[in-house]
């Protein structure tokens, strides 16, 4: 009995020993030494109760606190849209563009904070990533399909600081400080530095179009005056990508047409299919110019393989449209593009970009042919800013605003026709993107 009173108490001490390794391994090792620089931590996305299916929409809404949402919504050419019990809340106005499948937002004036939306894998909106930023981002461009170039322009210094960002993480990869124009002067306030209006990458090169303006800022450093100071040229600033350096490798004008782009808008030089570049230029007192140009606002080319302007080539859209001029331009696939023009000249310096004025008409442009066709069934009307128009399958959609609703179109490419969709139960959409 002895010995079997031991063998039993031999077999409890190995049972413990045994429970206690196995419980020992589960615990967390201590470090005595740990890595002073560890890796940063992989963050989860957040995931929002947002569907990634059908179109992703940034709606702004209407009243005293207007704000931004991302919507979504699998047909949006009946009913309704809105942000009412749904929608993922965002802080102050924003901006927004698509960079393959990944939706970025930032702030402008009241917010400082970047990010990236996603589908999960799920059906529905991850928040991914995120960043800051010194100065309003208010430039982008996509360097592939998995990388947002995005420009903070700070009005009182020349120097532009580029965010290289990684879009599959949502996190920025690089910031370069870059000098595209700068002509000093004795008076600070007189210096001219550069508002770029576009930021588009073809190939080993960045084109950067620009305008001039002057280095006016009061005390507190806000900008007075963001007029234009050489309205009758196109200018572009052309550098290596993606070792981007500090300077450009060198500025290329052209005094057939006035500044290109406007504020706010990031196309203001497009890609075709076949790698021709081709440029908008307005001119326009109403979209923010110090005084009208002299030069008609019309489309200049760059030919693939190239980085000079087209001497061949110039279409006078002015001409060619009675007067218009150009306020937006978006690819639409086989050398034909949208575009927003400005049917008179008549208004305030940048009314065009307020609620006043419905002067606005849709059209299509055939860059080759040289032609403007008006969109059928679409109002004249307002629009402040979009992010590039959603292209797919020949149809375009935009968001109309007029003086007493706002919709959504449908736009044939093709046939030049816009069908009317759903309301719109706010301000207006930003853009229309897809995620899936």
């Amino acid at each position: 009995m002895k010995h079997l009173q031991i063998n039993i108490l031999i077999l409890a001490a190995m049972l413990l020993g045994l429970v206690a390794c196995s419980s020992d391994d589960d615990a967390p090792v201590p470090v005595s030494n740990p890595d002073p620089d560890p890796d940063p931590e992989v963050v989860e996305p957040e995931v929002t109760g947002q569907s990634s299916n059908g179109f992703v929409m940034a709606l702004r809404t209407t009243g005293d606190n207007e704000t931004d949402y991302i919507v979504s919504k699998e047909d949006i050419m009946t009913g309704e849209i809105s942000a009412a019990g749904t929608g993922i809340e965002l802080t102050s106005w924003r901006f927004f563009y698509p960079v393959g499948k990944t939706l970025f937002t930032t702030g402008y004036s009241e917010d400082n904070q970047g990010a990236a939306y996603a589908d999960n894998g799920k059906g529905l909106i991850a928040k991914k990533g995120g960043f800051i930023f010194e100065n309003a981002l208010e430039m982008f461009g996509a360097g592939d399909d998995k990388t947002l170039l995005a420009m903070e322009i700070a009005r009182n210094l020349p120097t532009r600081r580029l965010h290289i960002i990684d879009a599959e993480t949502g996190l920025v990869k690089q910031i370069s400080d870059i000098n595209i124009f700068v002509e000093p002067a004795k008076d600070p306030r007189e210096t001219k530095i550069s508002w770029p209006t576009a930021l588009q990458v073809r190939g080993d090169k960045l084109f950067i179009p620009f305008q001039k303006i002057k280095n006016e800022f009061d005390d507190k450093g806000a900008a007075v005056d963001l007029g234009t100071t050489d309205p009758d040229e196109a200018y572009i600033a052309v550098f290596s990508y993606p070792n981007i350096g500090t300077d450009p490798e060198k500025i290329i004008s052209d005094n057939r047409t006035s500044n290109i782009g406007v504020n706010g808008a990031t196309t203001g030089l497009i890609e075709a299919d076949n790698g021709d570049l081709y440029s908008f230029s307005c001119g326009a007192v109403m979209a923010g110019f110090s005084q009208a140009s002299t030069k008609p606002s019309g489309i200049l080319r760059i030919k693939n393989n190239e980085t000079e302007f087209d001497d061949s080539y110039f279409f006078n859209v002015e001409e060619a449209t009675n007067g218009g001029k150009l306020f937006s331009l978006d690819y639409a696939g086989g050398n034909k593009a949208i575009a927003r023009i400005l049917t008179n000249d008549t208004g305030n310096k940048w009314e065009a970009f307020g609620r006043t004025v419905f002067n606005q008409k849709l059209v299509i442009i055939d860059l080759e042919a040289k032609t403007v066709t008006d969109v059928a069934n679409i109002p004249l009307h307002a629009k402040r800013y979009t992010s590039p128009i959603l292209i797919e399958n020949g149809k375009a959609y935009v968001s109309i605003e007029t003086a007493t609703d706002a919709y959504v179109y449908q736009v044939d490419i093709a046939t030049a026709t816009g069908t009317k969709g759903a309301k719109i139960v706010g301000k207006t959409i930003k853009g229309f993107f897809r995620l899936k």
